[in-house]
């Protein structure tokens, strides 16, 4: 659990920084958020970390939108 601690904080403003572009600009947290991951893990390790918030922003955009 301690091993994680590192990552998530680095991780987390990252993620709230994209966010924040995808707000925006309505595009862009994946590819602000490779972007800077990358500075401290392998891209392969930043778009794991991706999945996650994707799949979750997908489908509440996919309820959201009123027709399944």
């Amino acid at each position: 659990m301690h091993d994680m601690l590192p990552t998530v904080l680095f991780a987390a403003p990252i993620f709230f920084l994209a966010g924040f572009v995808k707000g925006v600009i309505g595009l862009g947290l994946p590819t602000v958020a490779i972007g800077l991951l990358v500075l401290a893990m392998s891209p392969a390790e930043a778009a794991a970390l991706l999945i996650a918030p994707s799949i979750v922003t997908n489908v509440w955009q996919m309820l959201a939108g009123g027709e399944f």
